[in-house]
């Protein structure tokens, strides 16, 4: 490659020399001209005068309270038998005091007594005043055949009953019965006193949450949440069904206010401003200066090396190069019986050692390449007088 580059360099060197050169000073100006000519910063637009802006109103919460009916019951005997179930038949274990919470059903056999545990958790830090009741209703209605059931009795049976002042966010009362002594025997007891033939006895439960507050931001906040769960039963097991559980939000709304707006430097409106030179690019005056200075260089180098280049003698050795593959180094033999033919070039020898299967030799010492092909000699040589007189030719 590269005897081929200083080839075209000797051939080229002055258009390449006044090219580099010509290059060279226009980087170089360009580079001035950055330095000279730094660009314009346009002034940033003022803005135009915006509304006063409004008050904006925001809600949050500022009380909150969740109030849950949790059913449990301890085993007080323990078994493992085929047992039923609301979904049916299964095989059930049960662990002496294991403590059962929330389970699908219980049996009178295993955890005669129930408990409910009334959780109510209210917003912390506000002090709230809770009355806790859990009722149990008896109704009792007669079937007037076609015509709609009227209720012939109502009666209620207060079964907990408690009053709290939370401050910590959370309280829980809990209460333990025995389901067919205290729960079920009464309704019972109710519904023996009417002919079983005109009557139907619904049984519910109320749990009822009175609250008051504290003043919140000046409101204080009062009320009753209710849950309804029904206790029902078959002759093995009773369960609970329906909702254990209720939650209240309150809210209230505050007004956020914009914040001030600046206008110590507002003096009215103002004509356009003059626009500014900026810095010059630094990075881009020298990159084109060295570039520049790199040029001119290059073009004096080649107008000072491409005279002393010697272009026939780089023709030789890129043909020798590009036909190396076909050229082997040896010692020329001279003997006067053969004949010598003499080949213009090395491409030209190479071809004649291509049709004779033969291989080019190089003597360096005699530049000079030959092929033999019997008894004659093909050669080229960079020196033609020398080989001449050597051998006599």
């Amino acid at each position: 490659m590269l005897p081929r580059l200083k080839l075209q360099v000797a051939a080229n060197s002055k258009p390449l020399t006044v090219g580099f050169v010509v290059l060279g000073i226009v980087l170089l100006l360009g580079s001035g001209y950055v330095l000279l000519t730094p660009p314009v910063e346009e002034p940033a637009p003022q803005p135009d005068p915006q509304p006063d802006p409004q008050p904006e109103t925001e809600s949050f919460e500022t009380f909150g309270l969740d109030v849950e009916l949790i059913d449990s019951a301890v085993v007080q005997t323990g078994s493992r038998e085929l047992s039923p179930t609301i979904s049916g038949p299964s095989w059930q274990a049960y662990e002496e005091d294991e403590v059962l919470t929330r389970a699908p059903a219980y049996f009178y056999e295993y955890t005669p007594e129930l408990t409910f545990n009334v959780t109510a958790n209210t917003t912390r830090d506000v002090a709230v005043e809770l009355t806790t009741r859990l009722v149990r209703e008896e109704t009792i209605t007669t079937d007037r055949g076609d015509e709609e059931n009227e209720t012939i009795d109502t009666n209620s049976r207060l079964l907990m009953y408690r009053q709290d002042t939370v401050t910590d966010g959370q309280v829980t009362n809990r209460r333990t019965f025995d389901v067919r002594d205290d729960l079920e025997g009464p309704a019972e007891a109710v519904a023996a006193e009417y002919p079983e033939s005109i009557t139907a006895l619904n049984t519910s439960l109320r749990l009822t949450v009175d609250y008051r507050t504290e003043p919140i931001n000046g409101t204080v906040y009062s009320g009753t949440v209710n849950v309804t769960p029904s206790l029902e039963s078959n002759d093995d097991a009773y369960w609970l069904t329906g909702d254990q559980q209720v939650t209240l939000s309150k809210t209230q709304t505050r007004i956020i206010e914009p914040a001030a707006t600046n206008t110590s430097g507002a003096t009215g409106p103002t004509g356009p401003s003059e626009p500014v030179r900026g810095e010059p690019n630094m990075q881009l005056v020298a990159l084109l200066a060295i570039l520049g200075v790199v040029a001119v260089a290059s073009g004096g180098a080649v107008g000072a090396n491409a005279p002393r280049l010697d272009q026939e003698a780089l023709r030789r050795e890129i043909a020798h190069n590009q036909y190396s593959e076909w050229i082997s180094e040896g010692e020329l033999l001279l003997d006067s019986d053969n004949e010598f033919v003499y080949v213009t070039s090395i491409e030209d020898l190479v071809n004649v050692g291509i049709d004779a299967n033969k291989r080019v030799i190089y003597d360096p010492d005699l530049s000079v390449y030959t092929v033999s092909d019997g008894g004659v000699t093909y050669y080229y040589t960079t020196e033609p007088a020398d080989l001449q007189r050597w051998a006599h030719l």
